[in-house]
């Protein structure tokens, strides 16, 4: 089985459906919030998570879907449980 590269996998997500577009940025924004409720930086969040400089960044935006060790590593560096990070309810579709 050939591991794609990172070039083909940014080209796979210009494929995404609006629904999948929207997920993604749905997704950032509840990351955000949790990281603000926490009090902390993206800076902060990429230090503790110990992940790329500008990935918490473009999460947040919606502009990339984080693997699940990535999302591991965020979940623990926000003192978090992987389901409650993924978890997304009401407060979540309000922004």
């Amino acid at each position: 089985m050939k591991i794609k590269s990172n070039r083909q996998f940014a080209a796979k997500q210009n494929d995404l459906t609006k629904e999948e577009e929207q997920y993604l940025q749905k997704f950032g924004a509840r990351i955000r919030r949790l990281r603000k409720e926490k009090g902390m930086t993206q800076a902060d969040l990429v230090f503790e998570a110990k992940v790329h400089g500008n990935m918490i960044g473009r999460i947040e935006r919606g502009e990339r879907a984080a693997n699940l060790l990535q999302l591991r590593k965020i979940a623990k560096a926000l003192e978090i449980s992987m389901e409650e990070l993924v978890r997304l309810g009401e407060r979540d579709y309000d922004s």
